[in-house]
């Protein structure tokens, strides 16, 4: 076996094993990028929900608001009229 040989037998596979290891890498980068992207799109979903959950608690008081100020109207209706 000449060197040449030698240095081909060692050298080929190890480019090879080197360039896979690369593109590995790369592969792993892409998919931590996905994966980050992913986090963001939920963080930003908990948001929404957050603001949705308290546009409705502040309408849920605005109801209960309207709600014991007609209690009250009727309870004097009633006082007014004798009513029970």
């Amino acid at each position: 076996m000449t060197n040449n040989q030698l240095y081909l037998a060692i050298g080929l596979p190890s480019l090879t094993i080197l360039a896979s290891l690369v593109v590995n890498l790369l592969q792993i980068w892409g998919i931590r990028q996905d994966v980050r992207d992913v986090r963001q799109d939920m963080r930003d979903l908990r948001q929404e929900m957050r603001d949705l959950r308290q546009e409705i608690i502040t309408k849920l008081d605005m109801i209960l608001g309207k709600l014991f100020e007609h209690d009250t109207d009727i309870a004097r209706l009633k006082d007014k009229t004798g009513l029970q």
